[in-house]
């Protein structure tokens, strides 16, 4: 006899429970209230400390110390009113993103924590609307993945609400630092490799669905080598992702100068 195991699919989507909150009272409560309180709520919505032996792993302990709380008005869906808190937490080497929406004639919703790390350095979160007028998303700037003593990784995140969720839709390293020790007794140099991008928005042309692409310049160093190449970033709605394409950077000349002022003319004496 068999008995059926039922199971959640990679797949399937869980329906999303939302927990009624007005964003002042939980940015007013992780600043001034008491441990409990600050306990509580940080259990309640997600706000969870790194595992101390594995920084990718979720524990199950709330971060309750806030060195900084901070709140960003915004609109993730088209017609909504939503409100990002960024909770800084020296303590727990973590700012928090707290996702608040309230559609029209509703409550407001406690829709998702986002944590990232910020042991080394804070990353750069603002708003952005990449791909329709007055819907943002979050561009989120050197997001540290990787730090160790000989290796380091920040990654550009973009972050768009997607099903009810707030979905990693772009997801590439930034800048990147690997060094290596001597491989064998008679070598005396130091392997190292070095890669950094920038990014810029670019306006699409008239005919794309994208009202704006992200361009990637990106550098690639590896000992005195150094190679240099361009891609540029599109939405894909099918896919509801990001993807890239190679660009001829021949194509990218900065914008002209402004015309000269012409001096003034003399005045002509009466």
């Amino acid at each position: 006899m068999y008995v059926a195991a039922w199971a959640d699919l990679p797949f399937k989507k869980k329906p999303q429970e939302f927990l009624t909150r007005e964003p002042g009272q939980v940015a007013d409560t992780l600043r001034n209230g008491t441990t409990t309180q600050r306990s509580d709520l940080a259990t309640e919505l997600g706000i969870y400390a790194p595992n101390p032996s594995d920084g990718a792993t979720t524990s199950n302990a709330p971060c309750v110390d806030f060195s900084h709380v901070e709140e960003h008005s915004g609109s993730f869906r088209s017609g909504a009113e939503d409100v990002l808190l960024l909770a800084d937490s020296s303590a727990c080497d973590s700012l928090y993103l707290l996702v608040f929406d309230k559609a029209p004639k509703s409550e407001w919703r406690h829709v998702q924590t986002v944590r990232l790390a910020a042991r080394t350095q804070r990353p750069e979160v603002r708003f952005v609307e990449l791909i329709q007028p007055g819907v943002s998303e979050l561009l989120i700037h050197r997001n540290t993945t990787l730090d160790s003593g000989n290796a380091g990784q920040e990654d550009v995140l973009v972050l768009k609400m997607l099903h009810d969720r707030m979905e990693t839709v772009l997801d590439t390293t930034e800048r990147s630092d690997i060094t290596l020790a001597n491989r064998t007794p008679g070598e005396t140099d130091i392997q190292q490799q070095k890669q950094t991008s920038t990014f810029e928005l670019l306006k699409s042309t008239p005919n794309s669905p994208a009202q704006y692409r992200l361009l990637e310049k990106e550098v690639i160093t590896d000992n005195k080598t150094t190679i240099r190449r361009f891609r540029v970033w599109t939405w894909d709605p099918d896919l509801e992702r990001f993807r890239p394409a190679p660009f001829d950077g021949g194509n990218v000349r900065p914008a002209p100068p402004p015309p000269a002022k012409k001096p003034a003319a003399p005045a002509t004496p009466k």
